[in-house]
């Protein structure tokens, strides 16, 4: 008799080894969260309006690479494209140690985000192909803990070697971290792929039965943009003292919801869990807001991160149980597409409104949007996920 589903094990070296790489990439992506929006401004001499360019720049262009990666991926699989994306990423990483101008900046990020939407797509729908079925929601919630557990060390050793080494030290460090990340990648026993895709079109970009729970991440991933780009400006701006306490918090909510979040989707479905972290992150960006002391910036901290917790792997489970197997490349590039569309358009946007306002307002509008999309789950994207789920029995 076939093993379960269920019973089938989740902890495979190859599970392991992609998680790990996941993790020791991310701790180099979050080195430079919190430092480049200061590089910017002290060694540039760029406005702080401009932080918000940075990152938007970055996720705009791995928002362009997102769908043809998908298409790729099901047209020729995930090995070389997933080791010829990590090494990118290593290389591009070091340029960041001969800019000197704000435009030398923004090209380097922008060539950067298409290695990053390349990986990221990749790695998301290998990992998925790696899970038995009936796990899908633990093995996606595990795997997502790369990114809070990075978010946790990354900023703050990011901050630290900064200080301690320069930006340049930082910079170089970070690109040992993307080496031995892709390192681990060449360890890795890959399946024998089989092309489900035979042509190129346009249509197979996008993954129509996932853009409901797209819209979704897009709507909430707008809060995130404007906060990530922002958070480190505006707790000096309240005067808090150490504003990468922020990410710490943040990301213990995040890793520790993460762990429930999973299972609770493999047993109960996300018809209520969905809505529950989408009005957590809306709470928490409020509270960021109108509470503009350390106390705020804790409790805001540890309800974005709780809700983004559950949020993440919910999302890309439900993305990925509506398509079939041969479809999966398509489904994530589509999800992520609208996560770096969500991301990039709330750094700008919050950018340009913080000209017309101040950041505690932009909050409240960010509020306001994520509360919004916990009504048109339950009412519209719950129904659509009924109706077309696969792959859950």
């Amino acid at each position: 008799m076939a093993m379960s589903d269920v019973n089938q094990p989740l902890w495979t070296k190859n599970y392991i080894l992609l998680s790990l790489s996941g993790l020791v990439m991310a701790m180099a992506f979050y080195f430079l969260i919190p430092t480049l929006p200061l590089y910017l401004v002290e060694e540039l001499g760029g406005d702080k309006s401009l932080a918000g360019l940075i990152i938007g720049v970055f996720t705009f262009s791995a928002l362009l690479i997102r769908p043809f990666t998908g298409f790729v991926i099901d047209r020729f699989g995930r090995k070389w494209v997933l080791i010829s994306a990590a090494l990118g990423f290593s290389l591009i990483y070091s340029f960041h140690l001969g800019i000197t101008t704000i435009f030398g900046l923004l090209m380097v990020r922008f060539v950067h985000g298409f290695a990053w939407g390349t990986v990221s797509t990749t790695s998301s729908t290998f990992v998925v192909d790696l899970i038995p079925p009936k796990r899908r929601g633990e093995g996606i919630g595990y795997f997502g803990l790369a990114m809070p557990l990075a978010m946790a060390v990354g900023p703050l050793l990011g901050l630290t070697l900064m200080r301690s080494s320069g930006y340049e030290g930082m910079f170089l460090w970070g690109a040992v971290f993307c080496m031995l990340a892709f390192s681990m990648l060449l360890f890795i026993k890959y399946p024998v792929f089989r092309s489900h895709t035979n042509s190129f079109s346009f249509k197979r970009l996008i993954s129509t039965k996932t853009l409901p729970v797209s819209l979704i991440m897009l709507m909430v991933m707008l809060s995130y943009g404007g906060m990530i780009s922002y958070i480190t400006l505006y707790a000096v701006e309240i005067g808090i003292d150490r504003p990468g306490l922020f990410f710490t918090i943040y990301a213990v909510g995040l890793a520790s919801s993460r762990i429930f979040s999973g299972k609770i989707f493999d047993r109960h479905g996300p018809r209520y869990l969905a809505p529950v972290g989408l009005l957590m992150v809306a709470a928490g960006m409020a509270a960021l807001a109108l509470v503009q002391s350390a106390t705020g910036f804790v409790i805001s901290s540890a309800l974005i991160g709780i809700g983004f917790g559950v949020i993440f792997p919910v999302m890309q489970a439900m993305a990925n149980n509506v398509v079939v197997s041969g479809e999966r490349g398509a489904a994530n590039s589509t999800l992520f597409t609208a996560l770096d569309l969500g991301i990039g358009t709330g750094a700008i946007l919050t950018g340009f409104l913080n000209s017309l306002m101040s950041l505690a307002d932009c909050f409240v509008l960010l509020a306001i949007v994520v509360g919004v999309s916990a009504v048109i789950f339950p009412l519209f994207v719950y129904p659509h996920y009924v109706k077309n789920a696969i792959n859950v029995k």
